[in-house]
């Protein structure tokens, strides 16, 4: 399966699933670019398509804030679990520093040319899945 993951993918969706089933784009209309080499390597990002400019020099904190929020990029390495349908993302560098020494773990299921990866976010008291939806590129 590992060998599977090799290339370049493109985000087709980015869906959040509430317990109760409800749906949610919360980045809208993302754009993302996720990649896997044959030496266990990674790099992955994903944003929200209409966030605004931050002015160089005098941003606002509030543009900053949007901007950073509105924003995922990592990169490390990457590890393969068939026996549970996971990959495990060592992460190296990111954008969120609290993320960098960490592992990013998602359930992914192959579908044709299409890559599922889920990953449940705590927010509050309900747990959140986070279902990405990438293409491969050819």
């Amino acid at each position: 399966m590992p060998h599977r993951l090799i290339g370049n993918w493109t985000l087709v969706s980015y869906d959040a699933v509430a317990p109760d089933g409800t749906r949610s784009l919360p980045f809208g209309r993302a754009l993302g670019r996720l990649s896997y080499d044959e030496h266990g390597n990674m790099a992955g990002q994903v944003m929200r398509p209409d966030r605004g400019p931050v002015t160089l020099g005098d941003g606002s904190a509030q543009q900053v804030r949007a901007a950073y929020i509105g924003y995922i990029a990592y990169f490390g390495t990457y590890q393969v679990n068939e026996a549970r349908d996971t990959v495990i993302h060592h992460v190296l560098g990111a954008l969120n520093p609290a993320w960098v020494g960490g592992n990013q773990v998602r359930r992914m299921r192959f579908n044709g040319d299409l890559l599922e990866l889920q990953a449940d976010v705590h927010k509050g008291t309900q747990i959140i899945t986070h279902v990405l939806t990438w293409r491969k590129l050819p």
